[in-house]
């Protein structure tokens, strides 16, 4: 390495290559379901299943571009990646509390108990509300941890 080019931070490898793999992981499984789709004709392939089938394939192949240009310190990809992740942060929360306010107001006013009348959600409705609330968590904190390194001195001034 000579004196001009630049020492690419960890941070930079681990969020490239966290990208590269979990791109790699949807057009494996976009494979896989258009495979199972093919062989066994039970999934229900209309235009609008295909439509995003195909919009997540084409995300992920710009998601590994955009990785490996990263990787090459690009200031763009830097960029990319950021607005990538936020929008998967979006989703993430978004899909959370959708499922929690589906969930509420589906089942809480319709929880039948064991002696016919209807009441508030048992235990075990409130146990799968809470774990909702897991998942969303648990989904959450590595996309902002992602974010905070993307934003954060090291990686701006390694890609600048």
């Amino acid at each position: 390495m000579n004196a001009v080019q630049k020492k690419r931070p960890t941070a930079i490898t681990v969020i490239g290559w966290i990208f590269i793999a979990s791109a790699l992981l949807v057009i494996l499984l976009g494979v896989k379901g258009f495979v199972d789709f093919t062989i066994k004709k039970q999934a229900d392939w209309g235009v609008p299943s295909g439509l995003i089938a195909m919009g997540r394939g084409v995300i992920a192949i710009f998601v590994i571009i955009a990785s490996i240009q990263f990787l090459s310190l690009r200031r763009w990809a830097r960029t990319a990646l950021e607005v990538i992740t936020w929008l998967g942060l979006v989703y993430v929360v978004g899909f959370g509390i959708f499922g929690l306010i589906m969930w509420i107001t589906t089942f809480s006013s319709e929880w039948v108990s064991e002696g016919g009348a209807s009441g508030p959600l048992s235990g075990f409705g409130i146990f799968l509300a809470v774990m909702i609330s897991v998942v969303t968590i648990c989904c959450a904190v590595p996309l902002i941890a992602i974010i905070k390194f993307l934003r954060g001195r090291t990686i701006r001034e390694a890609v600048s």
